[in-house]
Formats: structure tokens, C-alpha cells, sequence
């Protein structure tokens, strides 16, 4: 078919082959657009049947508008051939990716997630797809989730609400389907079936996702569907331990062969799946979206340089107060220094000072009238003795901001800290009075008497 014209499309490359049809790779004549040509084999076209179910494909694509559901662009016959004008996907099957092994987790639950968004706009407009399956659903690359999931082949999708007009397919006793995927009412052949068959048919391609096969195995399509109408399905968490807990609950959920206790909607199956991504330790695929949304989940911290999840060491409220408790520290530090700075210096006019040891010098023996760290007369220390500042009198020692006790008396006021002046010396003698010495009373300098 290589160079036919299909529509306003001419035929470039064949793309690949079924049971039921070719898939070609065509070039729109004016736009030079690419799309993906379905086109029926001669002898399916022969059933009206068939030929129905192929066109209502392109009907419920184009009713449910949706980025994740396979746009269809055009169809109608060639040479007596039915086709279908469709976007043209690059990526792969979920099939393809399986075929690798099983996927975590994480991203796991992530696809899934995408597929019940996309069902849930199908069911939105009464449309069912009943041939749910990773044959089925594609991966594309996206520039903002990394993957995107691709919903197509609504061949036998039932359109809710076209009965009256004679458009549905199925008929009451008629299998259709892919019986490792299909839900216990499917395989009845039950004339009701819903939007629930979906729900279950999701459940088993999460299955296959997490363990790598689906969850029943049988020789024959009747050893299928026998299992899935009798047998109950093996827990994720026997085969991935890994797996154990919520999602394999949430397995188990879609699985159940009663639809009264099966997950009764893909709105409420994207609830739930955001419920264990809300909760260590499945952390959602990507970044960008997913992040945001975990980060609003309340009570769960995240960081840059961890997994979702993962708590602070420290709580912000404590790093606060301990960066408070460091301001004032500093505060009463620099006080200190201020006050030392700009107490009177130790030289008289007219002499020396004693030496250390004697009466009114300062040392470290802790005498009278001395800044010490003892706690002497006149020296403010530890204890709350009154007086300046103590601050410890050793050679090379620092001021100890740590001596500083905020219960001494008087208290230190950082911001009415007034430099001491020292006043005009007194002419004469610079020898301390009579009787003053290292057991007295200190001699003042400041005393004009």
C-alpha cells in the first residue's frame, strides 16, 4: 500500500500488523503531518460486525477529549477497506516495558494512576473500554512527567446510552474480551456490565505491573475464565514482598470478584492511590507535580536531598529558639566588652600601681577591690554578687559570655549601658591611705575626701 492515498493521508511505511489489521505510517498531502493508519484486512471487512466495532473505536475517542486517550483523526473506506486515521505514538507498550521485568512500586502505581484519569473521562461520557490491558495502553515520552499514558483500541468498547439506537455490540451471552484481564461478570457474558469491569481489568494490569504476570495463568481461555469466576487471586505481597501493605490491599480491592466489594469507581481508586503516595515508603515517580503534591500532604516533611517522606532531624521550632537563645548570648557578650572597654584605667597620676597581690590591684588570687572570677567584693560573678561584669582575669582567656547569669542583681541592661568616665585625678600622693591592704577595704580612686 506503500504510496496509495488514503483521504487527504498517502501511505509512506508499514508500521506493523494483527490479527484483524495493518497499521501503516501515513503523511498528510498539504501539512506534511505524520499519523498512524489502521487499516481492516479484506476479510473482517466482510462482517458488519466487525466493521461496526472499528468505526465505534474512532467514536468514542473523538467523544472523550482527553490527553490521554488516543486522538482519531479521520476514517472512512479505501477499496473496499475500512481505516482509521490515528495520532501517531513514539514510545512503547506497557506490554514492551513489562518484557523487562517487573516495575517498581512507585512507578507502578504512578501509570495506574494516569489510566483510572483517563477512564474516569470515558466513564464521564458513558463510555466503558472492556478491553483494558497493557496491549493496550502506551508510554509516551513527556517533558513535565517523564511518561504519559496512552489509552487507545476502543474496538469493543460499550457506548452507554446508544442501546435504543442500536449501536451496542454486545449481547447478553457474548464473551468479548482478553480473558487474563477481564472481570468476573465479563466472563459471564452478563448483559450489565459497567464501568466496574474497568475497575478490575486496571487491577490486574497493576498486578502484572508489580509481579510481571497477570494474576491467573491457564492453558486455555476456559482455564481463565474458570479463575477468574472461582478462584480467588494470589496476594502481591506472597510474590513481591516488597509489595506488602497498601498495595497490596489496593490489589486485592480492584480484584474482588464481587463488584458490590470491588473499588466502585476510578475516581475513588485515584483517591486511593493518592492515599499511599501520601505515606512513606512509596514515593511518587518524577518530580515537578508529584513532589508538590506530597509536599502538601500534612505532617509529612520533604527534602531536596531525600526521599519523600523522610522527617527533619531538629523541628523549625526548636532551631528557632536555639537561634534565639544564641542572639542574646551574643547580645549580653557584647555588653560586656563595652562595659570592661570603658572602665577606668589602672595608672594614677603621680605613681604606679602595686604590684599584683597587693592591696587595690587587680588579680586572680581573687583579693579585695579586684575584677575576679571568685566572686570578691566588688566583682559581679556566677553567684550574682554585685558590681561590674565579672569577667576571669587569666592570661590569654576570653571573655566567658557563659558567666553571665541573667538572675544577678542588679541585672545588666544591654541598651542603658552608660560608659564610666574617669574623673579629674587628685594632685598629691598616689600611695593608698593608711590601713587599706590585701584584707581591707579597697582604696577608690574616685573618692575626693
Amino acid at each position: 500500500m506503500i504510496g496509495e492515498q488514503l483521504g487527504s493521508y498517502r501511505i509512506t511505511a508499514r508500521l506493523g500488523a494483527g490479527g484483524m489489521g495493518e497499521v501503516w505510517l501515513g503523511a498528510h498531502a498539504l501539512l506534511g503531518s505524520s499519523a498512524a493508519i489502521k487499516v481492516l484486512r479484506a476479510g473482517c471487512c466482510e462482517s458488519q460486525r466487525i466493521v461496526q466495532r472499528f468505526f465505534d473505536e474512532a467514536r468514542a475517542a473523538t467523544r472523550i477529549d482527553h490527553p490521554s486517550i488516543v486522538t482519531v483523526y479521520d476514517f472512512g473506506w479505501h477499496q473496499g477497506r475500512a481505516y482509521l486515521v490515528m495520532e501517531l505514538l513514539r514510545g512503547e507498550t506497557l506490554a514492551q516495558a513489562i518484557e523487562h521485568g517487573p516495575i517498581e512500586p512507585g512507578r507502578a502505581l504512578g501509570l495506574l494512576r494516569q489510566c483510572a484519569v483517563a477512564m474516569a473521562a470515558a466513564h464521564g461520557v458513558g463510555i466503558v473500554h472492556r478491553d483494558l490491558k497493557p496491549d493496550n495502553i502506551y508510554l509516551v515520552p513527556d517533558p513535565l512527567a517523564g511518561e504519559r499514558v496512552k489509552v487507545l483500541d476502543f474496538g469493543i468498547a460499550k457506548l452507554m446510552g446508544d442501546d435504543h439506537e442500536g449501536h451496542a455490540r454486545t449481547q447478553t451471552g457474548m464473551i468479548m474480551g482478553t480473558p487474563a484481564y477481564m472481570s468476573p461478570e465479563q466472563c459471564r457474558g452478563a448483559g450489565g456490565v459497567d464501568h466496574r469491569t474497568d475497575v478490575y481489568a486496571l487491577g490486574c494490569v497493576l498486578f502484572h505491573l508489580l509481579t510481571g504476570r497477570p494474576p491467573f495463568t491457564g492453558e486455555t481461555p476456559g482455564d481463565l475464565i474458570a479463575s477468574h469466576l472461582t478462584v480467588a487471586p494470589p496476594l502481591v505481597g506472597a510474590l513481591v514482598p516488597a509489595c506488602a501493605g497498601p498495595v497490596e490491599a489496593l490489589t486485592a480491592r480492584c480484584l474482588a470478584k464481587d463488584v458490590a466489594q470491588r473499588i466502585g469507581s476510578m475516581l475513588e481508586l485515584i483517591d486511593a492511590i493518592d492515599a499511599i503516595f501520601a505515606a512513606p515508603p512509596v514515593p511518587r515517580p518524577r518530580a515537578g507535580v508529584a513532589l508538590a503534591a506530597l509536599a502538601s500532604v500534612p505532617g509529612t516533611a520533604t527534602t531536596m536531598g531525600s526521599s519523600a517522606g523522610q522527617s527533619l532531624d531538629v523541628p523549625p521550632v526548636q532551631r528557632r529558639a536555639g537561634f534565639y537563645a544564641l542572639v542574646v548570648v551574643i547580645a549580653l557578650a557584647v555588653t560586656a566588652v563595652i562595659v570592661v572597654a570603658t572602665r577606668p584605667g589602672d595608672e594614677r597620676e603621680g605613681g604606679a600601681l602595686p604590684a599584683a597581690g597587693t592591696s587595690g590591684a587587680p588579680d586572680a588570687a581573687g583579693t579585695s577591690g579586684a575584677l575576679d572570677a571568685a566572686g570578691t567584693s566588688g566583682a559581679l560573678d556566677a553567684a550574682g554578687t554585685s558590681g561590674p561584669p565579672a569577667v576571669a582575669n587569666h592570661a590569654g582567656s576570653a571573655i566567658d559570655a557563659g558567666a553571665l547569669d541573667a538572675s544577678a542583681s542588679p541585672p545588666i541592661d544591654s541598651g542603658n549601658v552608660t560608659p564610666l568616665r574617669r574623673p579629674p585625678s587628685r594632685k598629691g600622693s598616689a600611695t593608698p591611705p593608711a590601713g587599706t591592704g590585701s584584707g581591707g577595704s579597697a582604696y577608690d580612686p574616685y573618692d575626693d575626701r
